[in-house]
């Protein structure tokens, strides 16, 4: 019987790599505001505080980030009617 001889060549396995940008969200959380400060500020998203407190019962909720905040404004002035 022969002997087989060990293979001597290794795999080496790449690291995977993680996109930057959920390494940076983990890092740097985003404040939260709540429904009074974001009718506030509505001005600051470009709509009236009427247009934000509907964006806000659209989303179901009373606080979120600045990011939240800018999609749930889009997605109620986008909403169909």
């Amino acid at each position: 019987m022969s002997k087989k001889k060990p293979d001597k060549t290794a795999t080496i396995e790449k690291p995977v790599e993680k996109p930057v940008e959920k390494l940076v969200e983990k890092l740097v959380e985003e404040p939260v505001y709540s429904r009074d400060e974001l009718i506030a500020a509505a001005s600051s998203f470009g709509v009236k505080p009427e247009v934000m407190a509907g964006a806000l019962k659209l989303a179901g909720k009373d606080s979120m980030t600045k990011a939240e905040a800018e999609k749930a404004v889009k997605d109620f002035l986008e909403r169909k009617v």
